[in-house]
């Protein structure tokens, strides 16, 4: 079916043709992935992605700094008061006679029978009103602590019930294991408080917490996108507690005006509140707001970018602009334009020019018959195609070699990319093709073949700028109806690149277009009136 003298003919006639578009189109690959990998320029991707892993951890240890101060100090601040009163009412208020018999009362009516909360109000009828407070909190101590009044066993009892309270109060809203971490986390401070010379709670987890957190932040790892990141390959532990410090300063500091300016307005709307009722109030009013600062003061330089412009940035930064110039710029746009230009020229020289020119009826004077004659041109141009890409892929191995792990294509992907163009070239080769043998004018050939050739590629380059693959902030969505019009948008680079093997049914679709306009054009060219 194949006629060698027709076959080599064809190759004669166009391997100029071929010959120039093989080799410009192996240059610019070459130029493409040599200089991408010279000047690795997945370097400013990289360093996006740098800056905002940073930015990230940065506003973790502001917001972790901020919200143990927060907690500490709080604490702190209710455990030197409550450990004073409880003093006091321990061990002023009454005195030891007093807290023996009420212990011993209260045992003896426990073992009456009597709840512990019964036992209480039985205690308090028998009482003065003014000793009421002192009672309470003498069997509250004793139920945990005993009968050891020591300054050092308040200090325990106090700090149990933070604690609790602490671990309460996180467990619903950030877990167990947060809440017990921030249970232990109190636990030592508080410790360390009574250890320490300083009085002043709030200026004791000021500069406790940045001593604590640079510890615990610098052994930390983090998940990035799949990606584990270890904190001290970004910061040291001096940097962390510098943070974590300048945090809590400037934390206090706008909580100090914020109280102000929240007493100042509960009194202007509230001009007859108590002293007591403007406490509680403030209270309430300055838990809110610290919280609403706290993640003021944390928020990362993508949080404080619009929704859509952050969202433009990561991507960009996590964008692989080889990937992108190489895989989706080169092989649907520069890689395959000369390939097209060549389709058209090829596939119009093989057949209706000649019968155009009138060279086909020497041709056919011979004993080739016309199935032979459509079948030979159709394998010429099929194996040159075929041919041409095998170069490209040779030259893209070559200089993958070179640009060494500065390009993240792999050889494999590369072999997929080329054969995913030539399988595109093979559709459109065939609708040249057709055109060819279908019309006996070169001008309706070039016309139609040529014309929905060039109509394909100037879709596909619109489409680009719609499609996943352009970073959202340059991206106009709009475009993205394009890549319905041409075949050319079922070379999915993307896939290929990104590991998934959606672009098999796609290029399975190029490939039937391919083989069915080619046994369309030899069935044509069979039967059509030729003007001989």
């Amino acid at each position: 079916m194949l006629s060698k003298p027709l076959f080599k003919q064809s190759c004669k006639a166009n391997m100029g043709l071929w010959s120039f578009v093989t080799v410009i189109t192996c240059i610019i690959l070459a130029v493409l992935v040599l200089v991408i990998g010279n000047l690795n320029v997945g370097t400013v991707s990289h360093s996006m992605v740098e800056i905002f892993v940073k930015d990230s951890i940065e506003a973790s240890i502001k917001k972790q700094s901020m919200s143990y101060f927060n907690l500490t100090e709080k604490a702190l601040i209710g455990f030197e008061e409550n450990s004073t009163n409880l003093n006091i009412l321990l061990n002023e208020s009454l005195t030891d006679d007093h807290k023996q018999f009420i212990i011993s009362t209260y045992n003896t009516l426990i073992e009456d029978g009597n709840t512990e909360e019964e036992a209480k109000a039985k205690l308090l009828l028998l009482s003065e009103e003014k000793y009421h407070m002192g009672i309470i909190a003498l069997l509250d101590y004793y139920n945990v602590m005993g009968e050891d009044y020591s300054q050092e066993k308040i200090n325990e009892y106090v700090l149990r019930q933070i604690e609790e309270q602490i671990y309460n109060q996180l467990l619903e809203s950030d877990g167990e294991e947060s809440a017990n971490y921030s249970k232990l986390f109190i636990h030592q401070a508080v410790t360390d408080f009574i250890n320490s010379p300083s009085t002043d709670p709030s200026e004791f987890a000021t500069f406790y917490i940045p001593q604590v957190l640079k510890v615990i932040f610098y052994q930390q790892e983090i998940d990035n996108q799949g990606e584990i990141i270890k904190i001290a390959d970004y910061f040291s532990e001096d940097e962390i507690a510098e943070i974590s410090l300048s945090a809590n300063i400037s934390f206090k500091a706008q909580i100090n005006i914020k109280e102000k300016q929240i007493r100042e307005e509960i009194k202007v709307q509230s001009p007859e509140i108590s002293d007591t009722e403007l406490e509680q109030l403030v209270a309430v009013k300055l838990n809110q707001a610290k919280l609403e600062l706290i993640d003021n003061l944390s928020g990362s330089l993508l949080d404080d970018l619009p929704d859509e412009i952050a969202s433009s940035l990561q991507e960009l930064g996590n964008m692989d602009i080889g990937q992108l110039v190489i895989g989706s710029m080169f092989f649907k746009m520069a890689g395959i334009l000369l390939p097209i230009v060549y389709i058209i020229m090829a596939s119009n020289n093989l057949v209706s020019s000649q019968i155009d020119s009138g060279s086909m009826a020497y041709v056919l004077s011979t004993p080739t018959k016309r199935t032979t004659v459509s079948f030979t041109q159709m394998a010429y141009l099929v194996i040159s195609l075929f041919a041409m890409f095998l170069c490209t892929t040779l030259v893209g191995f070559i200089c993958l070699a070179i640009a060494g792990e500065a390009i993240t294509i792999t050889y494999g992907q590369m072999a997929l990319l080329n054969l995913g163009a030539f399988i595109t070239m093979f559709a459109i080769s065939g609708i040249c093709f057709l055109a060819s043998s279908w019309f006996n004018r070169s001008k309706l050939s070039m016309s139609i073949g040529g014309g929905l050739s060039m109509f394909f590629f100037v879709a596909t380059i619109l489409g680009l700028f719609g499609s996943s693959t352009i970073p959202s902030m340059l991206r106009v969505d709009a475009m993205n109806f394009f890549n319905y019009l041409s075949i050319i948008s079922l070379f999915d680079c993307v896939a290929i690149l990104e590991g998934s093997l959606s672009f098999l049914w796609k290029l399975a679709i190029l490939l039937g277009v391919g083989i069915t306009c080619f046994i369309v054009s030899i069935v044509r060219f069979k039967k059509k009136d030729l003007p001989l």
